[in-house]
C-alpha cells in the first residue's frame, strides 16, 4: 500500500506544489496586511512645531533634539510657519499635535525664568492628554533641576568674588554638560526591553508568522485529497483486508507522504523567514516543529479519510483552519479579542500546533498544549483505524455494494 500511495503521491505532487506556492503567496500578502494593522499603534505620531523665537540658537536646539533616536522613533516633527497655520492643519487631521514654543524661551531657560510652551492635541489624541502632560512635566522638572545646580554654582562664584572669566568658563562647561546629559539620558538611564506580544512569548511578527504558517500547512494538506480518498470505499477495503492489508497499512501512506511534502516545503519557508525573523535553530525546537507538522498531517488526513467525502472533508477542515486563525488573533488583532476567545484559541487544534511551532521562533515551550497536540494526533489516528476497520461492515460487508 505504501508503494501504491507513493505513486498516487507522485502523480499529485506537482499540482500540490504549484497550489502551495500560490497559497503561500496569498497568505504572505494577507498576513503582512494584518500584521501592519496590528502594528499600527507603533507608528510615529505626526507633530507640527511652531518656533516663535526662530533664532539661530533655537533652530540648533530643535534640530539637536529632533535628531535623538528616541524622539525620532516616537514623533515625526514638521515645522509650521505660525500658530494659525498649525491649528488649521491640526483641525484638518494632518497631525496629532501642535507644539508651540514662545518667543524668548531659550533666554528664559538660560537665566532661570519660567518658560512654558504649549501642546495642543487633536481630538483623536485627546485621550492621551494626561500622558503627554506627565511627560512634559517630567522634562520641565528635569531641566529645572539641572539649571538650579548651575545657578547654585554661579551664586558661589559671586559670594567668593571670583573673576568674570572664571564665571564665564563655569557657565559654558556647566550648560554644555547639562545639554550632553539631557541628550544622553535615554541611552544611559533607561534599559530598553521589547516585551512579548499581548501575553504570548513571541514578538508580534513571530506570533503572526506562526499563526499563518499553521493555516498554510493545514490548507496545503487538502491538496492531497485524491490520495486520502483513493481506495477508501467499502468494496475496495473489503478486498484489501481479504488480501491481508490492515487498516494501519492502508492508512500509513495517506499521512506519511503528505508529511514528507510538508517537511520539505517547510525547509524552504524557514530559509525565507530566517531573512526577516530570528530563528532558534536547536534540536529541541526542530523536533517540536516536526511534531507540529505531524499533528497537522494527522489532523487533515484523519478527518479526510474518516469523512470519505471530498466536499465534506474540504469544507470542514477549511472552516476549522480559518476559525483557528480567528481565535489566534490572526484576522482580528489578538488584543481586540476577549480573554475567553483567546483561551479557546489556545486549546483549539491550530493553537496546539502553534505551541509546537513557537520554540523555533523564540517562544517558550507550552508543555500542556504540546502534550495535548501529541494526544490529539494519537486520538485521531486510533479513531481513523477504527472507522477504517468498521467501514466494510457498515456497508453490509458486501464487496460489490
Amino acid at each position: 500500500m505504501l508503494r501504491r500511495d507513493g505513486r498516487l503521491f507522485r502523480r499529485g505532487v506537482i499540482p500540490a506544489l504549484v497550489l502551495s506556492l500560490l497559497l503561500a503567496a496569498v497568505i504572505a500578502a494577507a498576513s503582512f496586511a494584518v500584521l501592519q494593522g496590528a502594528s499600527a499603534g507603533a507608528a510615529r505620531a505626526e507633530v507640527l512645531l511652531v518656533d516663535q523665537e526662530d533664532s539661530l540658537y533655537s533652530r540648533i536646539a530643535i534640530s539637536t533634539v529632533e535628531a535623538q533616536s528616541y524622539i525620532d522613533s516616537l514623533l515625526h516633527i514638521e515645522s509650521a510657519d505660525d500658530e494659525d497655520e498649525a491649528i488649521a492643519r491640526l483641525n484638518a487631521g494632518e497631525c496629532a499635535a501642535v507644539i508651540i514654543l514662545p518667543e524668548g524661551y531659550l533666554n528664559d531657560i538660560m537665566v532661570g525664568n519660567a518658560a512654558k510652551g504649549r501642546i495642543i492635541l487633536s481630538d483623536a489624541a485627546a485621550a492621551s492628554a494626561d500622558i503627554v502632560a506627565s511627560v512634559a512635566l517630567f522634562g520641565e522638572r528635569l531641566l529645572a533641576a539641572g539649571q538650579y545646580g548651575v545657578f547654585a554654582g554661579q551664586k558661589l562664584i559671586w559670594d567668593h568674588g571670583l573673576s568674570a572669566d572664571f564665571e564665564k568658563n563655569f557657565l559654558l562647561v556647566s550648560n554644555t554638560g547639562l545639554m550632553d546629559a539631557a541628550l544622553s539620558l535615554y541611552d544611559e538611564a533607561f534599559a530598553v526591553e521589547t516585551t512579548a506580544y499581548d501575553g504570548t512569548s513571541l514578538s508580534i511578527t513571530a506570533y503572526y508568522a506562526v499563526a499563518w504558517l499553521v493555516l498554510f500547512f493545514t490548507l496545503a494538506g487538502l491538496f492531497f485529497m485524491g490520495l486520502y480518498l483513493s481506495d477508501n470505499r467499502s468494496d475496495m477495503l473489503t478486498r484489501l483486508y481479504a488480501l491481508g492489508v490492515t487498516p494501519g497499512r492502508f492508512f500509513l501512506g495517506k499521512w506519511l507522504w503528505p508529511l514528507l511534502f510538508h517537511s520539505i516545503f517547510a525547509i524552504l519557508l524557514l530559509v525565507a523567514l530566517s531573512r526577516v525573523l530570528p530563528l532558534t535553530l536547536t534540536v529541541f525546537s526542530l523536533l517540536l516543529f516536526l511534531l507540529g507538522l505531524l499533528v497537522l498531517s494527522q489532523f487533515v488526513s484523519c478527518l479526510s479519510v474518516m469523512f470519505a467525502d471530498r466536499g465534506l472533508a474540504f469544507g470542514s477542515i477549511s472552516a476549522m483552519a480559518v476559525t483557528g486563525l480567528f481565535l489566534a488573533g490572526g484576522i482580528i488583532p489578538r488584543s481586540m479579542l476577549s480573554r475567553s476567545l483567546t483561551v479557546v484559541g489556545r486549546f483549539f487544534p491550530s493553537g496546539l500546533v502553534s505551541a509546537c511551532f513557537a520554540p523555533l521562533f523564540g517562544g517558550k515551550a507550552d508543555w500542556l498544549c504540546i502534550a495535548l497536540a501529541a494526544a490529539l494526533a494519537g486520538l485521531l489516528y486510533v479513531l481513523t483505524l477504527r472507522v477504517l476497520a468498521k467501514r466494510p461492515i457498515g456497508r453490509g460487508g458486501d464487496p460489490e455494494s
